[in-house]
């Protein structure tokens, strides 16, 4: 004969090592620390603050299930359940399951809520809060029948609806007369009795148990493989806008005050590199969160990893880039916008953040994998995500929703409302390590892309053709022109405006001259050679060049500085013989110099010493080791470990603590004797019942009395 389960903790210890685990990945915030016990993980989980973050893992099924329970009386059995939201045992089934593996809910024939729920949701379903003064179940029904003849069309809109009414004319008189509302200070209320009345006893009108699945248009194709093409321009396109980041360093884009680069600067750099505004800023989002970029507080520039990142090949920076916008908590698509505040949001900012945004990311992504042959309609990706994410307004989702499509599309990962084949790609690889999901979608870059093309057709207009996805060594050909077309070709044009932009930014004509004379089926034309050398023995009359730190000493002591190994990361250029500049930044000079012998002094722009070191080293985006961040709180350690040690402490491996003793009391509701130390140092002892404990404080209720007592923990002792 089954044992009866009398509380959440006789529900626990009811679960296999299989269902102790979900419960502790889905509610990490139980194993931090690590309870001693089923007794304290019980009391733990039945905590009001963990109980009401459990909420938000919810899906709308299920939130419906504990609306649902915290207006049913206590004990309910599955069948009421399933009649108060309108559906049957067999179909809220799965729901009611994942509720007491959550330990949200616990029990079999009878169902009970957390008792902190149960409280806490005041108005659930947009009923009104239960008071004494309410009539009973009989009066309320009563009330409702009589007042049907008259009021019938008033009853039906108010049946469904929240419990606060507005109104003051000859209908609000009559439904207060039916005793329909009840007046509220200044409003009016349904009581929660008539409102169950009004919905024949249910909760809610109908239970949606299945997410809804995303709607649209059949995706079509005029030409084969069109799409695949497309997303495999977008992807070396997003590649391409990275790449402008190595204008960072001849002109860096500003800083702003509170953080984030200024809107006039990204408006500049989108419109230089030819590229929508908000494509330019995906990309610029994900190298941020990818540690690329960063800034030195004035100043935005490529960090030390950019380097590293430019020698990879092209599939594998695009993966990183990629992973970087999946796992990222930014939204690029919603810079420029204000925020609650009223301010508006600035790229590369904590301003863009969102908690939430990369699992709500997700699991739109790994939605869209599930229709592969439909182009989602925003409306319909909109309701999906609101299914899965109740709590979450209406608002923020849509938000998210529109941001996804224009990302993802700018990354080549969406086309419309379907993944390309390579958001196909991406989506097992958000559940992968960072070295797996990098070869999965460098892999499926480099399956479905073209083989680079290292050839030119240069014709007498000063036009360029690559016919194909230009490779590496063709890549500096866009800084010496402008785009005409893309598509299966890329046309160029040269002019003078270009070329002079192109000498400006430091490059080399001859030096392109004999790269297109190299890639070129035919001859250079002689205008095209005409146009670089003129342009370049115009170019250079001024020279402007860039500096970070200027260093002065003695020439003795500089010709030593320059003499010495240590100094050679600096590449340092001498100016005078008492003048030397370096791109390095002061405070990696000051330690250079420090270790090359010397003893530097750092001084500021008027030339007087400064005694905090200079250190203006670049700050990096958002990045962790791995790209991977969790939301909220994370098991320190496996899973199934962290079960066997409570499994282990549970079967007395482990010495309890006194608060893990309260906490199993707690959970087998039972009366301990509880001695409290007095303000002179005595012990009074009462046999007590602990109710709750939370923040270092015992909430407790003396037997034989319904007053309760609050104490601190520290002041507790256990015989």
């Amino acid at each position: 004969m089954t044992a009866v389960i009398r509380s959440l903790a006789d529900s626990l210890r009811r679960f296999g090592d299989d269902r102790l685990e979900a419960l502790l990945v889905a509610r990490p915030d139980l194993a931090s620390p690590l309870p001693r016990g089923i007794g304290p993980l019980a009391a733990r989980a039945g905590g009001s603050t963990s109980a009401r973050r459990a909420l938000d893992s919810l899906t709308l099924p299920e939130l419906h299930l504990v609306e649902a329970l915290a207006v049913l009386e206590d004990g309910a059995s599955p069948a009421s359940l399933a009649a108060a939201v309108s559906s049957d045992p067999a179909t809220i089934a799965p729901s009611l399951e994942r509720l007491i593996t959550l330990a949200i809910v616990w029990g079999e024939d009878e169902l009970h809520l957390l008792r902190p729920l149960r409280d806490g949701l005041r108005a659930p379903a947009g009923l009104a809060a239960a008071t004494a003064a309410d009539p009973d179940a009989e009066e309320a029904a009563r009330r409702v029948e009589a007042a049907r003849d008259g009021l019938g069309p008033a009853l039906d809109a108010l049946s469904w609806g929240p419990s606060a009414v507005t109104g003051s004319g000859k209908l609000a008189a009559a439904l207060r007369r039916a005793g329909i509302v009840e007046p509220d200070g200044e409003s009016l209320h349904i009581p929660r009795s008539v409102h169950l009345a009004l919905r024949d006893g249910r909760v809610r009108r109908s239970h949606t148990a299945q997410r809804p699945m995303p709607e649209g248009p059949e995706v079509t194709e005029r030409i084969s493989g069109s799409r695949t093409a497309q997303a495999v321009e977008r992807a070396f396109e997003a590649l391409r806008l990275l790449g402008t980041v190595r204008g960072f360093d001849e002109d860096p884009p500003g800083v702003l005050k509170r953080g984030g680069l200024p809107q006039r600067d990204l408006r500049r750099l989108a419109e230089r590199a030819g590229a929508p505004l908000l494509d330019h800023a995906t990309v610029l989002q994900s190298a941020w969160q990818a540690g690329l970029i960063g800034h030195d507080g004035q100043e935005w520039h490529p960090t030390r990893d950019w380097d590293v990142h430019r020698m990879l090949p092209p599939s594998q920076r695009w993966a990183e880039l990629v992973l970087a916008w999946a796992r990222g908590h930014h939204l690029a698509a919603v810079v420029g916008t204000p925020d609650s505040s009223g301010t508006g949001r600035s790229l590369l900012s904590d301003l863009t953040r969102r908690d939430g945004v990369r699992t709500r990311r997700g699991s739109l992504l790994r939605l869209l994998r599930t229709s592969p042959g439909v182009d989602a309609t925003e409306d319909s990706l909109v309701a999906a995500l609101a299914w899965a994410f109740p709590l979450v307004p209406s608002e923020v989702l849509r938000e998210e929703t529109s941001a996804l499509l224009v990302e993802g599309r700018a990354l080549g990962v969406l086309d419309g409302g379907s993944l390309t084949v390579l958001g196909q790609a991406l989506v097992p690889a958000l559940d992968e390590d960072i070295t797996t999901a990098d070869a999965r979608l460098a892999a499926a870059l480099e399956e479905v892309a073209p083989a680079p093309v290292e050839e030119v057709l240069l014709d007498a207009d000063l036009t360029a053709v690559i016919p194909g996805r230009p490779a590496e060594r063709l890549l500096p050909l866009l800084d010496w022109t402008e785009v005409v077309s893309r598509g299966g070709a890329l046309t160029l044009r040269f002019s003078a405006a270009t070329v002079r932009r192109a000498l400006g930014d430091g490059r080399d004509a001859e030096a392109l001259l004999a790269l297109l004379e190299d890639v070129s089926r035919s001859p250079v034309p002689q205008a095209l050679t005409y146009l670089l050398r003129d342009e370049q023995r115009r170019h250079g009359r001024v020279q402007v060049s860039r500096a970070s730190t200027v260093l002065t000493a003695e020439p003795e002591v500089l010709d030593l500085l320059q003499a010495a190994s240590e100094a050679v990361p600096l590449g340092l250029h001498r100016l005078a013989p008492t003048v030397a500049v370096t791109l390095s930044d002061p405070g990696f000079a000051l330690q250079i110099a420090r270790q090359a012998g010397l003893s530097p002094q750092a001084v500021g722009p008027d030339g007087k010493p400064v005694f905090e070191e200079l250190s203006h080293s670049l700050r990096p985006g958002p990045v962790d080791p791995d790209l991977v961040t969790v939301e909220g709180p994370e098991l320190r350690i496996p899973a199934a470990e962290a079960v066997a040690r409570i499994r282990d402490a549970e079967e007395g491996g482990t010495d309890l603590s006194v608060t893990d003793r309260l906490l199993d009391a707690i959970a087998r509701s039972t009366a301990i004797p509880l001695g409290i130390v007095d303000g002179q140092g005595g012990v009074v002892v009462k046999q007590a019942l602990p109710l709750s404990l939370e923040g270092g404080r015992l909430r407790a209720r003396e037997s034989g009395s319904q007053e309760e007592f609050t104490v601190l923990v520290h002041r507790v002792t256990l015989g």
